[in-house]
């Protein structure tokens, strides 16, 4: 039962503790949660005596009214042992219920993806190479940046929701229809898209380990199953893959060239494997994010794959030979009725305004594409050559980085390379224990990792 109420020094307060009354109650859990309500901190007034929750729905008394976010009393009540919590936890000084508990148990399978240390003040300061993300030496196209430059103004216009200019344009290049392409928003939507258009829980999916992280992350996350495929040294092992496969396989994953290990699947070692997967075989995902670095005359080119194969999928990305990692961009090249179901689970305005244009400006400069590639193709086999000199050998790499063994030295010589100014990836964190993956730079570049690495290896 409430007490009664006593006048307050503002005579046009109400009773239920708002202005145009002239008065309030002073204690009772309606009181309690009207002050808290009202401002008037009932935790900082010692005095007021201290209501024990009771059994069952609790009822407002005579002429008293309950805030409708204190009504369901019961719920609240298996959280809190007193009326006086109940108001410390609306105020949030009382967390009331677990936050695992709302989550998808699956995600505890997974872990977070490490893109490695934020460095963006030494970036603009000039002051650090970053070797360690596969990103491109030479960057953007100049015409990919003005492009964006003119686009800016636009950005309160919601994106074309298609892409559709930038597939025309890439179906022009490709010899395919614009409805054998979808546009995401990187490789990593691309994979998510796969994975929520096909997994289901109980599917496998088989992939070579180590690997690019998302391709098992969007797996697990539908709940399919991850068959790991071993590499056979730097090599992706096709026959222990096709060995793996079952009636349950949904899908395999095949990165060329590799990443972390740089090697590719030989174009004809591909194409006699997908025929022997029989009449009913999984989808095959063939990620070809490094493919324009490639020299060798026997690399798989995935449009001729889709276009013999029903089930396979070429993954593709503007982020390394186009320079454009930090706008997000990627496409799929498929057969039309595997991008209908694509577009059926993508997001509406998946890709930025800003990236179509870049990348469309990007695709139209011809001359700085062949200009990144000659960087790499010229800079990559002295680089090697030059770090097996210093007892640091790596596999015959066809992307635009390097992985290099180096034993037990990999963290003393990773910090020796910082301190000079360079970062490269750790190897341990892409599966690679004891190996540096080294993306290759301008030759300026290269020369200033080579001379770190000398004053590392003095050290």
């Amino acid at each position: 039962m409430p007490r009664r109420p006593e006048r307050t020094a503002d005579p046009r307060r109400r009773r239920d503790g708002r202005r145009g009354g002239n008065r309030r109650w002073t204690s009772g859990a309606g009181g309690a949660a009207r002050a808290a309500v009202a401002g008037d901190d009932p935790l900082a007034r010692p005095e007021r005596r201290r209501i024990r929750a009771r059994p069952g729905p609790r009822r407002a008394g005579a002429g008293e009214r309950v805030p409708s976010t204190w009504r369901n009393v019961s719920a609240q009540r298996r959280y809190c042992q007193t009326w006086r919590e109940l108001v410390a936890r609306h105020r949030g000084r009382v967390q009331w219920a677990p936050m695992r508990m709302l989550w998808r148990p699956i995600v505890d399978k997974v872990a977070p993806y490490d893109a490695g240390k934020p460095i963006e003040a030494e970036l603009r300061a000039g002051t650090v190479i970053r070797l360690s993300a596969n990103e491109s030496p030479l960057g953007p196209s100049p015409s990919a940046v003005e492009a964006v430059r003119r686009e800016a103004a636009r950005v309160h216009l919601y994106p074309d929701g298609g892409s559709t200019e930038l597939r025309e344009a890439l179906a022009r290049r490709l010899g395919v229809g614009a409805d054998w392409l979808v546009v995401g928003n990187g490789a990593d939507e691309l994979l998510g898209l796969l994975g929520r258009a096909a997994y289901e829980p109980g599917d496998d999916v088989v992939i070579p380990q180590p690997a690019f992280e998302p391709y098992a992350t969007e797996a697990i996350l539908a709940g399919a199953n991850v068959v790991a495929s071993p590499l056979d040294g730097y090599e992706t092992d096709l026959d222990d893959m096709r060995r793996r496969v079952t009636a349950r396989t949904k899908a395999l994953i095949i990165c060329t060239p590799h990443n972390p290990a740089s090697t590719i699947v030989p174009g004809r070692r591909l194409e006699a494997f997908l025929g022997a997967l029989g009449n009913d075989p999984p989808l095959c995902v063939v990620d070809e994010a490094y493919r324009d670095f490639c020299d060798d005359p026997d690399t798989v080119d995935g449009v001729d794959l889709v276009r013999r194969h029903p089930t396979a999928i070429a993954l593709r990305t503007f982020s390394k030979i186009a320079g454009l990692a930090g706008l997000r961009i990627g496409y799929v090249i498929a057969r039309p009725e595997c991008i209908d179901v694509l577009n059926r689970v993508r997001a509406p305005y998946n890709v930025n305004r800003l990236a179509q244009v870049a990348a469309l400006a990007a695709l139209g400069d011809a001359e700085h594409l062949e200009r990144t590639r000659a960087v790499v193709l010229a800079e990559r086999p002295r680089l090697r050559a030059a770090l097996a000199e210093r007892g640091a050998p790596s596999p015959p790499s066809q992307a635009n980085f390097l992985l290099v063994k180096v034993g037990d030295r990999a963290a003393s010589l990773r910090a020796g390379l910082a301190r000079g100014g360079i970062l490269v990836r750790d190897g341990a964190a892409v599966g690679f224990p004891g190996h540096l993956r080294i993306a290759i730079g301008t030759r300026e570049q290269n020369d200033r990792l080579l001379a770190a690495w000398d004053r590392a290896l003095a050290a």
